[in-house]
């Protein structure tokens, strides 16, 4: 499976705070800062990834400033991948 820069970056993000464990959930928030990039520029990305089935967003709840993200198995697979 073919990404783009960006994509492939947030994937490695997630990857490395999640511990490249699907059950660990990461603060979009501390996504955002690590990549440097803007927030708008990351929810892109993470609406593109969630689509391809790499992560799954939590919801944002009433109060809350931040979401919570996960890496999936099939998201695991493709940072394992593109690193041969």
């Amino acid at each position: 499976m073919s990404f783009t820069e960006g994509q492939q970056r947030i994937l490695n993000i997630i990857a490395e705070k999640s511990n490249r464990n699907p059950s660990t959930s990461v603060l979009d928030t501390d996504i955002i800062q690590a990549s440097g990039l803007p927030a708008n520029e990351v929810n892109t990305y993470f609406g593109q990834l969630e689509g391809l089935r790499l992560i799954t967003l939590g919801i944002k709840v009433s109060g809350a400033d931040f979401r919570l993200v996960n890496i999936t198995p099939a998201g695991l697979d493709a940072t394992s991948q593109n690193k041969r």
